[in-house]
């Protein structure tokens, strides 16, 4: 069968079981995972360590272990591996300086020479490394090392980038700047793998998975995930995913969750800082209002 750009990348009932050496002791890495990544999607990633996350981040890579079973079409992504950006960059560093890294993963592409130093340059300096760019990973520290692994993996304008708790040794103003350049990329048509453990990350509308013991709990927006989907007709509150997957809900949503079972709020439930603003202020609005009566 012929594979379209348009197509998506495909699991269907996919498994990841390791065996000890003897064959025996399965350890579940994946479960039964069935989910479809389109062109151009964003796609969150949620759930605690050792849930299946990365392995599921090396799978939509491109990086197949040999213990799979199930289908997977890699649709839009084709038959190469994508980049991926992994939580901890010394496992991925093959240069020896920043610019190293991104010419090679230039090279690795097969980039036009002429073309290779200057989006280097560009790459660098878009994360703010430029003026580190020759000098060894020994004086650079861990989240200067996660910068450059970003760079190299996102210098071609890749169509699928994975990157795997990227922020986690980021400081504020660096987990803007990805947050930030990721989304740029987002929007120039490249599909984007986010795998986080920060709620705060998460944009009300977008779509997430949530992963717990290497099945799939949930599939749906960032939303629902922290509060839960309603259904219509049936008078009963709904569970939080957020909870079942065994990540912290923020407090905040806590106290949102509260409120709706006293019956003081009803979905949809505050999760961006401009609706929280609005229902703090409706609140105080109101109290103000009793305050004068």
């Amino acid at each position: 069968m012929s594979i379209r750009a348009e197509d998506p990348i495909v699991l269907d009932h996919v498994s990841v079981i390791d065996l000890d050496e003897m064959g025996n002791s399965p350890s579940v890495r994946l479960h039964e995972v069935s989910l479809a990544l389109a062109a151009g999607e964003w796609l969150n990633v949620v759930g605690v360590n050792g849930c299946g996350k990365s392995t599921l981040a090396r799978l939509l890579a491109g990086l197949l272990p040999a213990n799979l079973s199930g289908e997977m079409r890699r649709g839009f992504a084709g038959n190469g591996v994508s980049p991926i950006v992994l939580q901890q960059p010394k496992a991925q560093l093959f240069g020896e300086t920043p610019r190293e890294e991104v010419i090679f993963a230039l090279e690795w592409k097969g980039i036009v020479k002429e073309r290779i130093a200057d989006l280097a340059e560009d790459a660098l300096n878009k994360v703010g490394l430029l003026a580190l760019a020759d000098e060894p990973w020994t004086r650079l520290s861990g989240g200067q090392q996660q910068l450059a692994a970003f760079a190299a993996s996102m210098a071609c304008d890749p169509l699928l980038l994975i990157l795997d708790e990227v922020t986690s040794m980021l400081d504020e103003s660096n987990r803007e700047l990805v947050l930030g350049t990721a989304r740029s990329l987002h929007k120039r048509g490249t599909a984007i793998l986010w795998i986080t453990q920060r709620l705060d990350e998460l944009e009300p509308d977008a779509r997430v998975v949530a992963i717990e013991g290497g099945r799939v709990i949930y599939d749906g927006d960032c939303r629902g995930f922290l509060y839960g989907v309603p259904v219509p007709g049936e008078t009963e509150l709904p569970s939080s995913p957020c909870l079942r997957s065994g990540l912290r809900l923020p407090y905040l949503a806590s106290m949102a969750i509260e409120l709706r079972r006293l019956g003081k709020w009803k979905d949809p439930l505050p999760m961006t800082t401009q609706e929280w603003g609005k229902v703090l202020g409706d609140v105080g609005d109101a109290e103000a209002k009793i305050a004068k009566s």
